[in-house]
């Protein structure tokens, strides 16, 4: 091999070198990026995507209730939240439990529409616009539109419920 060669190579093996260790410091050497007000998402646009579907699924779930099986009802929804959320939501279920029985609601929900107001890698919050239809003892259906913002943190059994804002 040449001078003129060796050099060649040496300098493209440096380029190289230089390459990949830039390369390992954007992936690895700069810290998480955190949410601003100026920067909401700071993950992939299918990952907060994927939660914002789970929230999605998740408060359809917890919005849609029936006289017949409140108990079960209650059980299977806050096995979809976090254990605090779990405790706040059967405080306020426990009191309407008689009602919904006594006055044979039921409620169905569906997700007309969402999206991600923030997103981090530990926690998104869903903007999710809600419509529901209530029968109550048989007697005509009754339709409401709401809006909901879902907060949703990852743990180790997942992506649960944290947090349910309804207006």
């Amino acid at each position: 091999m040449s001078g003129r060669a060796t050099i060649v190579l040496g300098s493209c093996a440096l380029l190289l070198a230089g390459a990949v260790g830039g390369e390992a410091w954007y992936l690895w050497g700069t810290s998480s990026p955190t949410t601003s007000p100026q920067r909401p998402v700071v993950v992939g646009d299918i990952e907060a995507q994927s939660v914002v579907d789970a929230a999605a699924s998740d408060a359809a779930t917890i919005f849609s209730t029936s006289w017949r099986r409140y108990d079960a009802h209650l059980a299977r929804v806050t096995s979809l939240m976090t254990p605090d959320m779990a405790d706040r939501y059967r405080t306020t279920a426990g009191p309407v439990r008689e009602r919904v029985v006594t006055s044979r609601t039921t409620t169905a929900t569906r997700v007309a529409a969402s999206g991600v107001v923030r997103a981090a890698r530990d926690q998104v919050m869903a903007l999710l616009f809600l419509d529901q239809r209530t029968t109550s003892a048989g007697g005509p259906p009754s339709y409401a539109a709401r809006r909901a913002l879902v907060t949703m943190v990852h743990t180790q059994g997942g992506w649960l419920v944290a947090n349910v804002q309804t207006r």
